[in-house]
């Protein structure tokens, strides 16, 4: 699965190489309709579809838990753009998911346990002392909701933010342990370690993980080529695309 992503993500990335160097960043020409204002009402297609993809390195909190790790994401898009300078994009997605999560209640008398929600005194050590940490893997689909801005005059260059929910399945915890503020130095670092290489290694017996659906946020830019293919940040990662609908209007 991990080689899979890492071809699909080059072969992408070589696409947008490919164009960024031919007429997608030529000048317009000289008969082309200019852009209206911001707020003016869209003459040209309003609606977008294509195909998106990105690699990024997601911080969120889930039921109980700090989440920190890498995510995948790629599916289909579809953007309603009334205004010049404003549009809304929503799709369908798959995403991928490798997280190393921790217990939100590290400074309470409670220690958490896993992802049950259940909370277990701590009888040896005083408040706050224990951090409950895991690593999980799990797929999901991805429903983003996002507004997109379109400052520059050739609307070309887009900021956008908004919620994405997600619906988690095939679920499961490659690592558990408990981390002690007394721990020494070597012990923190070696069960960090083991949190990584399970991450990383697809040879572990995972435990089954139920994680509910949840929302998570996406923000960031991206630039619009002329031909149809977009580059761009999605938060802490790289997001590359293609829209389909400037094969109609080329």
């Amino acid at each position: 699965m991990k080689k899979t992503i890492q071809k699909i993500t080059k072969l992408v990335a070589l696409s947008a190489y490919l164009v960024a160097y031919g007429p997608a960043f030529a000048a317009p020409q000289a008969n082309e309709t200019e852009q209206g204002g911001f707020f003016d009402v869209s003459e040209a297609l309003p609606w977008h579809i294509g195909v998106k993809l990105w690699s990024k390195g997601p911080i969120k909190k889930i039921k109980n838990r700090f989440c920190l790790g890498h995510e995948f994401v790629i599916g289909p898009f579809v953007e309603w753009k009334p205004l010049n300078g404003i549009g809304i994009q929503t799709g369908v997605m798959y995403s991928y998911n490798r997280l190393g999560t921790l217990g939100a209640d590290i400074w309470g008398g409670n220690l958490v346990d896993g992802w049950s929600g259940k909370a277990t005194p701590i009888k040896d050590a005083s408040n706050g002392s224990v951090i409950d940490v895991d690593a999980i893997k799990f797929q999901a689909i991805s429903i983003p909701l996002s507004i997109r801005f379109y400052p520059g005059s050739d609307r070309q260059f887009v900021l956008h933010i908004g919620p994405r929910l997600m619906i988690p399945f095939k679920a499961k915890q490659t690592y558990y342990d408990n981390i002690r503020f007394s721990d020494s130095e070597s012990d923190i670092k070696n069960k960090l370690k083991k949190i990584l290489e399970s991450l990383d290694s697809d040879n572990q017996t995972p435990n089954e993980l139920k994680i509910g659906t949840h929302l998570t946020w996406d923000w960031g830019f991206s630039y619009n080529t002329k031909s149809g293919f977009i580059i761009g940040m999605n938060g802490i990662g790289l997001m590359l695309g293609f829209d389909g609908t400037k094969l109609l209007s080329n």
